[in-house]
């Protein structure tokens, strides 16, 4: 029933000619009933619009973003070639090579610069060119008779001949190792070297003289008592003042007491030669054999003995030399100048 405080809205309606009145409310709600259904249908329609739009526009943006962040990215090609892990070419076959790849033929226009023969002890000795005609003096840029650059403790060691060439030799003992950068020599002055020792001296002058100025020396006399080592007492250059200071320190050694190599060995090892010139001419402890093994454990530098005069030690001598890489000889009287 109506609320009687509440005012009832009528409509007349006429119905065969009578009038009718019938609540207004009726109408209303029939009209908000039937507005439901339009509602509901005009938001789906509206978002399916919204929806298409947003898809069309992702699909329109990201496939251009994507190519220009790859555009943006650097190209590189790589080919490696050849084996990263071989050995070192030969300077034979690096010459090869160069010459095999037409290099070469860049310098045939002009003149090509060789080493000129000179004496051993002069260090410095003088290029020209093989066109003919005495070439420009280059002994100023530090040039020695192998080609090599740099003088002092310094010096790079660069050579034109490619670093290799022949080793040091020493009593005709000459070292196959490839590329000797530093060489020591151990030489005995115990006092059974008394009679011949001026020997010693003359032919430790040629070897050392012999060696190229990219190369480095040392040497160390031992007997019973300390090791007496060339000065400056470490690996210098062989440049022609490093050679004179040796000879004249030479010229004050003189033999006298035991054969004990022990201290001087471990010394010249100390070092890390890439050989070592071990001379004696006597018996001396075995066990310095065995301390070898520990102070030159892998075998970093090659030792080559020599028995000089006296086989007595022979058997010793050959068995280091065999151990570390070397090479063993025996020096005679008929052997010697």
């Amino acid at each position: 029933m109506p609320d009687p405080q509440t005012p009832t809205v009528t409509k007349e309606v006429s119905l065969e000619g009578r009038t009718v009145q019938r609540p207004a409310e009726h109408e209303t709600a029939g009209h908000s009933a039937s507005g439901g259904p339009t509602v509901i249908t005009a938001w789906m329609l509206s978002l399916s619009v919204h929806a298409a739009c947003l898809t069309i526009m992702l699909l329109a943006v990201f496939p251009y973003a994507a190519a220009d962040e790859a555009a943006d990215l650097p190209l590189v090609n790589a080919q490696l070639i050849g084996d990263v892990h071989a050995r070192p070419a030969s300077p034979a076959a690096r010459t090869s090579a160069v010459a095999e790849s037409g290099f070469g033929a860049l310098r045939q226009d002009g003149p090509r610069f060789t080493p000129s023969t000179a004496p051993a002890s002069d260090a410095l000795a003088r290029i020209s060119p093989s066109v003919g005609g005495p070439g420009p003096d280059l002994s100023i840029l530090g040039i020695g008779s192998e080609g090599g650059f740099g003088g002092g403790d310094g010096g790079f060691g660069l050579t034109l001949d490619g670093g290799g060439g022949g080793g040091p030799e020493f009593f005709g003992v000459t070292a196959t190792a490839p590329g000797v950068r530093s060489v020591v020599y151990v030489v005995d002055r115990s006092g059974s070297m008394v009679d011949t020792f001026h020997r010693v001296r003359a032919e430790l002058k040629r070897s050392i003289s012999a060696l190229r100025r990219s190369q480095k020396f040392h040497v160390i006399f031992f007997n019973a008592a300390e090791p007496l080592e060339s000065p400056p007492q470490r690996l210098v250059n062989a440049i022609d003042a490093h050679k004179q200071q040796f000879f004249g320190f030479l010229e004050a050694v003189s033999p006298g007491g035991g054969t004990k190599p022990e201290r001087a060995m471990r010394r010249a090892l100390a070092l890390e030669p890439d050989i070592l010139y071990f001379l004696s001419d006597g018996v001396f402890d075995p066990a310095v054999a065995q301390k070898l093994d520990e102070w030159n454990r892998e075998r970093r530098t090659r030792i080559y003995t020599i028995a000089y005069l006296d086989q007595t030690g022979r058997q010793l001598l050959e068995n280091i030399a065999r151990e570390h890489g070397g090479e063993f000889r025996f020096v005679s009287e008929d052997d010697l100048p």
